[in-house]
C-alpha cells in the first residue's frame, strides 16, 4: 500500500516511508479479505439495533460472511425482526479474545427472499429444522448487510484514529 499527498503547488508524491512508519506504529492494517476472515473464525458477535430510541442488543450467529455481504437470520415473531424492519440501521461487534481483538461494522441491512439460502441456513443448523418443518420457512427470515464500515479495535490501537474498512 502506498500513501500520495498532495503538495501546495497540487503535484502529488507518494510515500511509502510514512506508510511504513504508520503501520509500525498502528499494527498491520487489515483487509477486506482478513476482517471477512475475522467474522467467519468468529461467528458469534453482538448485533446491536434501535427501536423507540431505545437501544438492543443481543448475540447472534453468522452464518455466511463473504464479498456479497454478512448474512445471519432470524425469526418472523422475534423482536429483532421487528426492530430491523422499522430501523434497519445495526452495529454488528466480534471479538476474539484470545486475539485481544474485535471489529464493529455498522451499516444498513437487507432482508433477502431466498427460498435456496432458507433452506441451505436450515441444512447446516439442524437445531431450525423442526421449527421450519413445523411453521414453514416463512418463519425464517434472513438479513444481508451488503456493505458496511468495519472498524478494527486492539489495546494496541486503542487511543490511534479510527480507521474504517470499507466492506
Amino acid at each position: 500500500m502506498v500513501v500520495v499527498f498532495a503538495s501546495k503547488n497540487n503535484t502529488c508524491f507518494i510515500n511509502t516511508l510514512f506508510f511504513k512508519k504508520l503501520s509500525l506504529k498502528w499494527g498491520k492494517i487489515m483487509t477486506k479479505d482478513e476482517v471477512l476472515e475475522f467474522l467467519r473464525n468468529n461467528p458469534v458477535f453482538s448485533l446491536a439495533t434501535s427501536d423507540e430510541n431505545t437501544p438492543h442488543v443481543r448475540n447472534i450467529m453468522l452464518y455466511k460472511a463473504d464479498d456479497n455481504g454478512i448474512i445471519f437470520s432470524t425469526g418472523e415473531n422475534k423482536d429483532l425482526h421487528k426492530q430491523l424492519e422499522s430501523n434497519p440501521m445495526v452495529e454488528m461487534c466480534f471479538f476474539n479474545p484470545q486475539e485481544g481483538k474485535q471489529i464493529r461494522i455498522a451499516g444498513t441491512v437487507e432482508q433477502v427472499e431466498d427460498i435456496e439460502l432458507k433452506k441451505r441456513i436450515v441444512a447446516d443448523y439442524p437445531f431450525l429444522k423442526e421449527w421450519v418443518d413445523r411453521e414453514g420457512y416463512d418463519v425464517l427470515v434472513v438479513y444481508r448487510l451488503p456493505h458496511g464500515k468495519a472498524l478494527v479495535w486492539t489495546m494496541e490501537t486503542n487511543f490511534e484514529p479510527k480507521r474504517h474498512i470499507d466492506l
